[in-house]
């Protein structure tokens, strides 16, 4: 399973195994090696990779879905909680309204008002 998640996350940031092993320092031949399956990952090759792509071990391995660790995830929740109050108003509003908004964020956005 790690073979086919390592491939996907590479090829989902359109790198070249080449820039990926420049990036991680990990072997050209090794970075195949491992997505052929040829060869499973060290401890230190999954820990430079969830680092480079950032997402959990787990995830890597193909032990969870969850790309993101508990720690990244409550990060991510803490730095939207202070736009709380705007998603509850805005979840208040009628399809209408929120189209309304969105319309009007699109506007100040290409304004440059941001």
């Amino acid at each position: 399973m790690c073979k086919n998640r390592v491939k996907e996350l590479r090829e989902a940031r359109h790198l070249s195994q080449k820039s990926l092993s420049e990036s991680t320092n990990i072997s050209q031949q090794q970075i195949s090696k491992i997505e052929c399956g040829d060869s499973c990952l060290t401890r230190d090759n999954i820990i430079v990779l969830a680092d480079f792509f950032e997402v959990s071990t787990d995830y890597l391995l193909g032990r969870s879905n969850c790309r993101k660790t508990i720690e990244q995830a409550i990060e991510m929740l803490n730095r939207f909680l202070k736009y709380d109050d705007f998603v509850q108003i805005y979840a208040m509003l009628g399809e209408k309204g929120q189209r309304l908004l969105r319309y009007i964020a699109d506007m100040l956005i290409g304004l440059g008002i941001g």
